[in-house]
């Protein structure tokens, strides 16, 4: 998609996706049967009914003095900066514009509002069930079985009323978790999309190599001290080389078009995307795990929706269940915060030893390089060694950014997001 191709609009990425913004404002019996598997699985109320659109919301919610002008310039522009991921998720990712928008329907209110709007669409449909009176009508099965439908559906939003423990603050939360995550899997996507880069050189440079072998084994066999077997042998390696070649650039592509879509562009755009930062191992070092433990405790989303619709509930029965819900969630966060602790040391600890194998690795090809120099060693022998250097210090920046995965992961955890479920 070009510039060109839509009208710039204040907060709105020219390059960006845009459609148009409809609100279904009124819940009518029908849509309220289909959308029932939505209301019973996920807050807020009635999303799933509601179409909304990227372009309005955008422009609605982020006007142009919302930012300064260098700052939509920066995120308006055609490169996405590491840095700017949080902006770019708020500003144009379509699910966070739809939950901001919905949120307006909730501001305010209090699980008794939230109730009440349970109770008026059950009541809705209940006053539209209309049972068939005529068994021999071709169509009495299938109408017996919609208003039957309807009837479990409207009982059952009755019960979410009696049993319902949302309010704005639970919604609104629950968004927030939404955003955050979507900030935390795009940066870790974006990390996975430069490890995916790396793999391809690394693949492309072994083709080459298997193509001097592949040449080599021709020579030999020509020469009878090879057999044809090995000919073939080397060739389907070569052939098994290019399509790994073929899959790791698909993979590569799909990272890059979720990548483009969680933060506003469309699926097929080519945005510049802008260097990681550098993590100072010694801030791993400096980590307070009993802090940040504690920390996670009182930042993390599910645990802090849990007690607020601890507080919201008036039934004895969800009380309990909640109590031992907040209690599990405690222990799964303390968990986790470990998990990823272990795991941020562990990639650490592969990152040095990555790099004690480079330098091995680089010794190994300059004392080759004097046999290859002096006639001990074959042209293949001192592609293999120089391949082997190539391997390892793809390792080293791979293990970097691995390392640097860890982090962010763990400081995700530490920061809201440590699984308590």
């Amino acid at each position: 998609m070009n510039k060109s191709d839509n009208p710039t609009l204040p907060g709105i990425h020219p390059c960006r996706f845009r459609m148009r913004r409809t609100v279904l404002r009124s819940i009518k019996y029908s849509c309220a049967a289909f959308c029932l598997s939505g209301l019973l699985a996920a807050a807020p109320l009635f999303a799933a009914c509601t179409l909304i659109t990227a372009q309005a919301a955008a422009r609605n919610d982020s006007p142009e003095f919302a930012r300064t002008p260098q700052e939509w310039e920066r995120l308006r522009d055609n490169r996405l900066e590491y840095d700017e991921i949080p902006d770019l998720i708020h500003e144009y990712n379509t699910t966070v514009i739809n939950n901001r928008i919905e949120y307006r329907d909730y501001r305010g209110k209090d699980r008794k509002d939230t109730a009440q709007r349970y109770r008026d669409t059950a009541r809705e449909i209940r006053e539209n069930i209309s049972y068939p009176d005529d068994p021999t009508d071709m169509s009495y099965a299938t109408m017996l079985m919609a208003a039957q439908t309807s009837e479990t559906t409207a009982k059952n939003l009755e019960e979410m009323a009696d049993n319902n423990v949302d309010d704005a603050q639970v919604i609104s939360m629950q968004y927030e978790q939404v955003e955050e995550n979507l900030v935390l899997s795009t940066r870790l996507n974006l990390i996975s999309y430069y490890q995916k880069l790396l793999n391809q050189k690394l693949t492309e440079e072994n083709q080459k190599l298997l193509e001097l072998q592949y040449e080599v084994a021709q020579n030999q066999a020509a020469a009878g001290t090879a057999t044809q077997l090995e000919v073939l042998n080397a060739r389907q390696a070569i052939e098994q080389q290019s399509s790994t070649i073929i899959n790791d650039s698909r993979e590569t592509e799909t990272l890059k078009q979720q990548i483009c879509l969680a933060t506003g562009w469309s699926y097929n755009a080519e945005p510049e995307f802008g260097p990681l930062p550098d993590l100072d191992p010694e801030v791993i070092l400096q980590i307070d795990l009993e802090a940040d433990r504690a920390r996670a405790l009182e930042t993390n989303y599910t645990l802090k929706i849990n007690r607020r619709k601890y507080e919201n509930s008036t039934s004895e029965r969800n009380q309990k269940t909640l109590e031992e819900t907040i209690r599990d969630n405690q222990q799964k966060i303390s968990s986790d915060v470990q998990t990823k602790y272990n795991t941020l040391l562990n990639a650490a600890m592969s990152f040095e030893l990555a790099q004690t194998e480079e330098t091995v690795a680089a010794q190994n090809l300059a004392a080759m390089e004097i046999k290859f120099q002096t006639g001990l060693a074959s042209r293949l022998e001192y592609q293999q060694e120089q391949f082997n250097l190539t391997s390892k210090t793809i390792a080293v920046e791979n293990a970097k950014l691995s390392l640097f995965s860890a982090w962010v992961s763990y400081q995700g955890a530490v920061d809201g997001l440590a699984a308590a479920q």
